[in-house]
């Protein structure tokens, strides 16, 4: 007698059942493209065969050097993860040490917002009271296990960001990586940025610690609930989506009655 051969599943095909079941038990809508996404990019958060090791490291950004009088020269070092949203406006980066002081003051911000609750340290406290930057700190939760991050808390940093009178404005949290990622990329779907570049964005940023709960959550997050500001801010255009190009007729010419002839 010859026994049948079973297939056993692949190792994507087990991790597929495994978020969509994930997704389905917190009552997430089942995104296909986000799936595949998940099944066939590295998430530190999923189980996967793929040995990523050491291979992709943190953004370092190599030191400026900036003439600052002549025949003398300072190098500026850029916090780790550093990188302009909108250039001249917004900017991102892990959490700034005494060295990255001088390249951030070469940025003229006007504001920084952290994303993380411990206490500020005190070097870092004087120089931005120092520089004249004004400070926010909303602490946004991370995505661990599962989606952890309150809309109201992105909302919250969202409307600081979007304030343009807050321009320049420095992003960061703890590496750069997640808060600052879910902030990002919440920005860049209210600019209208494609979700393939919006995930790929992240995914620069964020490799090879990306979580999938965080693009869960900022594929998810309702813009709705801060379009008001964003489009009285000119980040989006003021329209509707579907609304006809004009006008439509007027009921009123339906109505009109000619006086009788006298």
């Amino acid at each position: 007698m010859s026994s049948a051969k079973v297939e056993q599943p692949t190792a994507r095909g087990s991790l597929l059942t495994s978020i969509k079941t994930c997704l389905a038990s917190l009552g997430l809508n089942h995104d296909k493209l986000l799936t595949e996404h998940a099944a066939c990019t590295h998430h530190e958060d999923l189980e996967s065969d793929e040995n990523i090791g050491d291979a992709v490291k943190t953004r370092t950004p190599s030191p400026i050097t900036e003439t600052i009088a002549p025949g003398r020269l300072r190098s500026l070092f850029p916090p780790n993860n550093y990188g302009a949203v909108v250039p001249g406006a917004v900017y991102r980066s892990s959490y700034p040490h005494e060295k990255n002081f001088d390249f951030l003051e070469s940025l003229k911000l006007k504001t920084i917002i952290t994303l993380v609750p411990e206490d500020i340290p005190s070097e870092y406290s004087d120089f931005m009271k120092r520089a004249g930057i004004q400070h926010f700190q909303v602490h946004i939760n991370a995505n661990k296990g599962a989606v952890r991050v309150q809309s109201c808390d992105i909302n919250r940093a969202l409307n600081i960001v979007l304030d343009r009178s807050n321009h320049p404005i420095l992003i960061h949290c703890n590496k750069g990586k997640h808060r600052t990622g879910c902030l990002v990329a919440s920005l860049r779907r209210l600019q209208g940025t494609d979700i393939e570049t919006v995930r790929h964005e992240y995914h620069v940023y964020s490799d090879p610690k990306a979580r999938f709960w965080d693009e869960v959550f900022f594929e998810q997050f309702d813009l709705n609930t801060v379009m008001w500001h964003a489009r009285k801010e000119d980040w989006v255009a003021p329209t509707v989506e579907g609304a006809p190009l004009s006008p439509p007729p007027s009921p009123v010419s339906s109505l009109y009655v000619p006086k009788p002839e006298t």
